[in-house]
């Protein structure tokens, strides 16, 4: 059974936000790695805007085939949206953008994990 049947579109956006979060967390990474190199800029996934192009379904990839495998449209909107900033890399901006990442990344799983938890407690018949 498919798993939007049992708990909707919820799960589905959660799933996106997360692999969105884990793209993001690797470009401030990237960032942090490269501050010293000459003539490098910071680099960013504007999280907002690509979650609502998902959410949309735009940047899903169209399909001339019916043998091609279907793209999560997450995915192909998050490798298309980088903002590519005019600036150099400054190591306390990105360290909060680091941990500000990691919280909500933390935040969304632990979201998952509740709906599982929620359907977990209904399997066991609400823990007779």
């Amino acid at each position: 059974m498919p798993v939007n049947k049992l708990f909707g579109n919820g799960i589905t956006t959660l799933g996106r936000a997360l692999d969105l979060r884990a793209q993001r967390q690797g470009m401030i990474q990237s960032n942090i790695a490269n501050m010293e190199t000459p003539g490098y800029t910071a680099q960013d996934i504007p999280f907002a805007k690509v979650m609502a192009k998902a959410q949309a379904g735009k940047g899903e990839l169209a399909r001339t085939h019916p043998g091609h495998l279907k793209v999560d449209p997450g995915q192909s909107a998050a490798s298309v949206e980088v903002a590519r900033q005019k600036r150099p890399v400054d190591l306390d901006e990105e360290m909060v953008k680091l941990s500000e990442n990691q919280l909500m990344y933390q935040v969304t799983a632990k979201l998952v994990s509740k709906r599982f938890e929620g359907m977990q407690y209904a399997i066991d018949e609400g823990g007779k």
